[in-house]
C-alpha cells in the first residue's frame, strides 16, 4: 500500500499583503501529479487545511477541486482538523464530502479504508488538534505550566490508547495527529508559541505504537523517535510552501509511504516546487536598495528589504522600491542591528502581532494608529486566538 502524507496546507494564507492562493493552486496540481505518477493508494492530510477558521471562498474552492480530482483518481483521503481549522465547520462538511471518499476528523476517531488493487486495509487513528474547548471537557487542573503540559500529554496518550485498540495484525496501522511532539523543531510565523510548545507539547513516550505516524503542525519536515521504548518514528511532512520568514530556504516536500501490515515502512520524500521563495535583501542605504530593486525587476521571490546604515527612509524611496521590484513584503530599518541575515531575520521575527500591525498601519496611512484602532486590533486578535483554541 502506498500512502501520500502531507500537512499544513494553510489554504487562503497571506504573506504580508500577498495572497498565496495561486501558489497553493500550483501545489495541489503538483500533488495530484505525484499521486498519479507514484501509484498512491491513499492521501493523509495531517491538519491545518485552511489558514483561517472561516476560510475565503477561493480557498474552499481549491480544497473541493483537489478532493474531486483525487476522487476521480479513486484515491481516498483522510483529513484531520488542525488548530487553524474550524472543527465545527469541517464536521458539518462530512456528510457532503464523504461522497468524494474524503474522511474528515474534527474529533478523535478511527476509520478502516480498503485502498489499492489488492484489497489491503488500513486503520487510521486520527487525532485532530485538541483543546479543552474542542473536547468540551477539562484537561488542566491548576496553572503550573509544567504540570499542565504533563496533563495535556497524558490526555493525548490516553485518547490514542483508546483509538489504537482497533488496530489489527492484518491491517496497516496508522496514527495521524496535529500537535507538537516535544523535541520537534518549530518554525516561527503562522503558529502561536503556546500551541507549538508550552502546555500543548506531547511527550514522545505518550505517542502510540503504529506502523506509521503521520504528523502535522510543525512546518519543517522532520522525524522524531517516540512511542513505547522510543521504538517508533513520528513523521512531520512539513508545509508545502514557506509561510514565514523563518522558513526561507527550507526544502518543502510530501512523504510517500510504502507499507505492508507488520513490516517497516519505506518513506521517501518527494520535493515540491517553490515558485516564490522568501529572501532577505540587505543594503546599507536607500539608494543601494533602490539599485538592487532596479536590477531584480520582476523577480518572483518575496522580498524583505532591510536598510542597515540609515536612521530613516523617505516615503518617496519606499514608493520607488515598490515600483521597481515585485513582491516586496516589507522595508525595514536596522541601523542598530548587526548586518548579518541571521541577526536581521531574528530582529524581524521579534515583532509582536501588535507591533507588526502598527508598522503596517503607519506605512499605509503615514501616521501611527491611535489608541482606538489598536484597541480594535487587540479585540480581533483575541477573538482569533479563542477560535483557534
Amino acid at each position: 500500500m502506498k500512502i501520500l502524507h502531507t500537512a499544513d496546507w494553510h489554504l487562503g494564507a497571506y504573506l504580508g499583503n500577498f495572497s498565496r492562493i495561486d501558489e497553493q493552486a500550483l501545489f495541489l496540481q503538483q500533488l495530484c501529479r505525484i499521486v498519479d505518477e507514484n501509484g498512491v493508494d491513499m492521501v493523509i492530510i495531517a491538519g491545518d487545511i485552511y489558514d483561517f477558521s472561516n476560510p475565503p471562498a477561493a480557498a474552499e474552492a481549491l480544497f473541493y477541486s483537489a478532493m474531486a480530482r483525487l476522487h476521480e483518481m479513486k484515491v481516498p483521503v483522510v483529513a484531520i482538523a488542525g488548530n487553524h481549522d474550524s472543527a465545527e465547520r469541517l464536521d458539518a462538511l462530512t456528510p457532503m464530502i464523504s461522497e468524494l471518499g474524503v474522511h474528515i476528523f474534527a474529533n478523535p476517531g478511527t476509520v478502516e479504508i480498503k485502498a489499492g488493487g489488492n484489497g489491503q486495509s488500513a486503520i487510521i487513528a486520527a487525532m485532530p488538534f485538541i483543546s479543552e474547548k474542542r473536547l468540551n471537557e477539562a484537561i488542566f487542573s491548576g496553572s503550573d505550566e509544567a504540570a499542565m503540559q504533563k496533563q495535556y500529554s497524558a490526555k493525548i496518550g490516553a485518547l490514542f490508547s483508546r483509538l489504537t485498540a482497533d488496530f489489527r495484525q492484518d491491517t496497516v496501522n496508522i496514527a495521524a495527529g496535529h500537535f507538537h511532539i516535544a523535541g520537534g523543531e518549530e518554525a516561527k510565523g503562522l503558529e502561536r508559541d503556546i500551541q507549538l510548545g508550552g502546555v500543548f507539547a506531547v511527550n514522545p513516550a505518550d505517542m502510540p505504537a503504529a506502523d506509521y505516524i503521520a504528523m502535522g503542525h510543525l512546518h519543517r519536515a522532520q522525524r522524531i523517535k517516540c512511542g513505547p521504548a522510543a521504538a517508533h518514528t513520528a513523521h512531520y511532512a512539513g508545509s508545502p510552501l514557506p509561510y514565514s520568514l523563518s522558513e526561507r530556504g527550507h526544502p518543502k516536500s510530501v512523504n510517500i509511504v510504502d507499507i505492508l501490515p507488520g513490516r517497516a515502512a519505506t518513506v521517501d520524500r518527494i520535493f515540491l516546487d517553490c515558485p516564490k521563495p522568501i529572501e532577505i535583501w540587505t543594503a546599507a542605504t536607500a539608494p543601494e536598495a533602490i539599485e538592487k530593486c532596479r536590477q531584480a525587476g520582476q523577480s518572483s521571490a518575496y522580498k524583505y528589504i532591510v536598510i542597515t546604515e540609515e536612521p530613516a527612509i523617505s516615503a518617496y524611496d519606499i514608493k520607488e522600491m515598490r515600483g521597481l521590484a515585485a513582491n516586496i513584503v516589507s522595508i525595514e530599518l536596522a541601523a542598530d542591528k548587526p548586518g548579518t541575515a541571521a541577526h536581521i531575520a531574528d530582529a524581524l521575527q521579534e515583532l509582536s502581532p501588535r507591533e507588526e500591525f502598527a508598522n503596517f498601519y503607519a506605512k499605509s496611512k503615514g501616521t501611527p494608529p491611535g489608541e482606538r484602532i489598536v484597541s480594535i486590533f487587540d479585540e480581533v486578535l483575541s477573538e482569533s486566538d479563542e477560535e483557534i483554541s
